[in-house]
């Protein structure tokens, strides 16, 4: 019976052992696929850009100042992520079943991910670490997302706007330049089974409006 017992004690350490190791070389393939300057992250994303053009059947709604007040909390989602395939892809829509945005990401891990963004007229990269996402836009730096600010990308970040989240509201303040230009809706407090994501405040420049959507992305990917 000891015989017996050590075997399995020793099956047991040999199975840990292997898992380590299994996720020790994940780990490590994750942080250089998901290195913006590797050549594994530009073959990412081309990768991701490939399955967006797959789902990209129909002509995308401009998203214009009267679509951002018309746009769904959130996307639909179209493929999950899975234990052997870790790509995930969807749809953004407005109340009307326009589509607006297509996506495509992968996940590495409980917290990373990469995601391909394509409107009617521009693109969008976000990689997820943690609670840091960073944007690019059209290939090139956009901004940075950390609680709660979008802040420009460069040596000297400016913020772009703020989310403000409280559980107990169901629309949350965004800041946008120096005052409060929308809302965003709280996913747990909506009543409508269909909530619209954003109410403006005000007339909004197109850079706010850019600010705004990548804020609803963000969210709606959560």
């Amino acid at each position: 019976m000891s015989a017996l017992l050590r075997l399995l004690f020793a099956a047991l350490l040999a199975g840990l052992f292997i898992t380590g190791i299994f996720y020790f070389v994940a780990s490590v393939l994750s942080r250089i696929a998901f290195n913006p300057d590797s050549r594994a992250w530009k073959e990412l994303l081309n990768k991701l850009r490939a399955r967006v053009r797959q789902k990209n059947t129909v002509p995308l709604h401009r998203i214009d100042s009267e679509a951002l007040t018309q746009l769904l909390l959130k996307p639909k989602i179209l493929k999950k992520a899975g234990w052997r395939d870790s790509t995930f892809e969807g749809v953004f829509s407005t109340i009307y079943q326009e589509p607006v945005l297509v996506f495509a990401g992968q996940r590495s891990g409980g917290n990373t991910a990469a995601i391909v963004a394509q409107t009617s007229d521009k693109e969008f990269v976000f990689r997820q670490k943690g609670k840091e996402t960073e944007i690019w836009q059209d290939g090139q730096p956009y901004a940075v997302f950390v609680n709660g600010a979008l802040l420009s990308a460069g040596k000297q970040p400016k913020m772009l706007a703020k989310l403000e989240p409280d559980s107990e509201l169901r629309q949350w303040p965004v800041l946008l330049g120096h005052s409060e230009g929308a809302t965003l809706a709280n996913a747990e407090r909506a009543i409508s089974p269909i909530p619209r994501a954003v109410t403006l405040l005000r007339n909004l420049s197109p850079e706010e409006e850019q600010a705004l959507l990548v804020l609803w992305v963000i969210q709606g990917l959560k």
